[in-house]
């Protein structure tokens, strides 16, 4: 008796290969479409919940600096050391507190540079030799970036009344005239004092959740 398998002629096997391959793709289109369908509506759902989120956080945003700044000008009223406007400042009720800061940078404007020349005309016809003096005195009005450093300015003002003379008295009475601060940025941030008295900042972006 005969046992063996009836040969499959190449037409056969041809055949059979190409049912085999396009069962695969369709298979793998199957698959595709889906993912895709999968994808659209998470990528839609996902997206459409951010917008909300993101219109409720710029709406809390305004809400919370328009009471902030309500809250400061109140302060402003009866505190000195807010009267300018500068101070951040910190308030707290219970369990919670929020903390306001205003960012910003010191500037100098162009009558700077002739209140530099002011000083350096002082100094060139008064120490012209002490060195020590002439160097402390320019020493400070060195830049950094282009800008005069505040912190070194305002070492310049303490020595306003120790020499009488007027393109000293000129060079310092220009260069607070110039001195401004720009503000850039003001931030909110909000805490909760947790059980172990430590207070912790509530957070409103993913890295920090």
């Amino acid at each position: 008796m005969n046992n063996e398998s009836p040969r499959r002629s190449i037409a056969e096997i041809k055949k059979e290969l190409e049912e085999a391959e396009f069962l695969e793709r369709k298979e793998a289109y199957t698959k595709r479409l889906n993912y895709e369908s999968i994808k659209n509506t998470a990528v839609t759902e996902l997206c459409n919940k951010a917008l909300q989120l993101s219109n409720s956080i710029a709406s809390f945003k305004k809400e919370s600096f328009e009471e902030i700044n309500a809250l400061h000008e109140i302060l402003k009223d009866y505190s000195q050391r807010h009267a300018n406007g500068l101070g951040n400042f910190r308030v707290h009720y219970g369990n919670f507190r929020v903390n306001y800061k205003k960012q910003g940078r010191p500037t100098f404007d162009e009558k700077s540079t002739e209140a530099e020349g002011f000083i350096k005309d002082f100094v060139t016809s008064k120490f012209e030799n002490d060195d020590d003096v002439k160097d402390l005195i320019i020493s400070l009005l060195e830049r950094k970036n282009g800008e005069f450093d505040i912190n070194l300015i305002q070492k310049l003002y303490k020595m306003e009344d120790r020499f009488d003379d007027a393109n000293w008295k000129q060079g310092i009475k220009l260069m607070k005239e110039s001195y401004s601060y720009e503000f850039s940025k003001d931030y909110i941030t909000f805490e909760q004092k947790g059980k172990d008295g430590n207070w912790k900042q509530i957070p409103l972006s993913f890295s920090n959740i």
